[in-house]
């Protein structure tokens, strides 16, 4: 049964058939599957996702939103604070008016109501609001922030780093990238560590730092000029190789990993858990990130204790073989990981990675309530502290996963130990 804390009485009416067939979902066993005892449930929201269905400008829309993300019965609720160059909270860093500016409307239509949203200069602060509203029904609270601060590869920069072309990335032949900014300039990581700060002000109980929305950044776009001098200090005379050279990536990790290590001593000294989100996690030495972001040595990292925990975001499963390829790589992860730091799995609703609950569903032949049951237990089988819904728009978990969810997620919790 649903625990008095998860819905408030608002909640329960009878919106709508959705919620009522959820609401009597819990109540029922998934066919075929056990229940795969205790895990955290950590739910990543993007309001801005809710806003054809819900007024995310104003305290009732904001509530709206957590009110329908709590029918996948989350432990722990993560706000997303950016996206696409936009701050969804007042920012000294990232000042009105340019980064509010209308999204591109060749990737949304004009007639859609999203470049109309004010979120940075709201009518109300929603950070307290979010914070004591999960307090009152015993949820953690964290942020979900982005590795840049546009979230997408697209023109949408953000307002500092349009204003400081001179830190802009560079790919190995010269070409300037506007969306983010090379970490070898130390004004750009005290620009980040700035905005940690901000973060930090607004109380959350963890900030998860996002490597899937990285704004396009990769190795391949820091061949900045400080970059390329430190190149020279190491290998004089020798042109900087490509972004995939082992030597490359090492340099460049190495700086990235300097500035992680501040970025958790931030979190640490706040009493803030710091936890990282990955994507394309494989069991081959992480080949699939490394292709698409570069080598940073995460697992070292982890093994090190710079992370309180780290989030799989995706996997690169192999379809012939899904929850086989899927175990393997998640005891890939506990193995290397060593207890550094706790692990949560993915449980995606989407599939943009290949690896969403349909996915598995599909491959195996069986329900997508069964198959997020499957994944629930091997979550919880390879070591996981939880699962990761990644990320709860509106109806996107269908009753039936919800329903798997429910069968983990309404047990008593210990909020020291199982803290993410």
């Amino acid at each position: 049964m649903i625990s008095a804390h998860r819905l408030s009485p608002k909640s329960l009416a009878p919106k709508s058939f959705f919620t009522l067939f959820a609401l009597f979902a819990v109540s029922c066993p998934v066919p075929g599957a056990e229940a795969p005892g205790f895990l955290d449930v950590v739910a990543l929201v993007d309001s801005l996702d809710f806003a054809k269905n819900y007024d995310i400008e104003t305290p009732t829309g904001t509530v709206q939103v957590l009110e329908h993300v709590l029918l996948t019965h989350p432990t722990d609720i993560w706000w997303r604070d950016k996206g696409g160059g936009r701050m969804r909270y007042p920012s000294e860093c990232e000042t009105w008016p340019l980064s509010e500016a209308p999204f591109d409307p060749k990737r949304l239509p004009s007639e859609d109501i999203y470049g109309w949203l004010r979120l940075e200069s709201p009518r109300a602060d929603f950070w307290p609001l979010i914070r004591e509203e999960c307090a009152r029904r015993g949820l953690r609270f964290g942020i979900h922030t982005t590795l840049e601060e546009n979230h997408w590869y697209s023109p949408l920069a953000s307002n500092w780093t349009l204003a400081h072309p001179e830190f802009w990335s560079r790919t190995r032949h010269g070409e300037p990238w506007m969306g983010c900014c090379s970490i070898f300039h130390p004004e750009v990581v005290a620009h980040k560590l700035k905005m940690l700060d901000e973060r930090l002000a607004l109380k959350p109980e963890a900030i998860m730092l996002d490597f899937w929305r990285n704004g396009s950044w990769s190795f391949a776009r820091e061949y900045s000029a400080p970059a390329l001098a430190e190149w020279e200090r190491r290998h004089p005379g020798e042109p900087a190789p490509v972004h995939t050279d082992p030597r490359w990536q090492s340099m460049v990790g190495e700086r990235f990993a300097d500035y992680l290590r501040a970025f958790s001593a931030k979190c640490r000294a706040a009493g803030v858990r710091f936890v990282v989100g990955l994507p394309g996690i494989d069991d081959n030495d992480d080949a699939a990130l490394r292709a698409r972001i570069g080598d940073f040595g995460w697992r070292a990292l982890a093994r090190e204790g710079v992370f309180d925990a780290v989030f799989v975001l995706s996997v690169a499963m192999d379809p012939a073989d899904p929850f086989g390829s899927t175990e393997r790589i998640y005891r890939s992860v506990r193995d290397s990981v060593g207890g550094g730091a706790d692990i949560y799995y993915p449980l995606a609703a989407y599939n943009m990675e290949k690896c969403g609950i349909g996915e598995y569903a599909r491959r195996a032949k069986i329900t997508e309530g069964a198959a997020a049951a499957r994944l629930l237990a091997l979550a919880r089988d390879c070591g996981g502290r939880g699962v990761v819904l990644e990320c709860v728009d509106f109806g996107n978990y269908k009753p039936e996963v919800n329903l798997a969810i429910a069968s983990v997620a309404e047990e008593p919790r210990d909020t020291e130990k199982n803290s993410p």
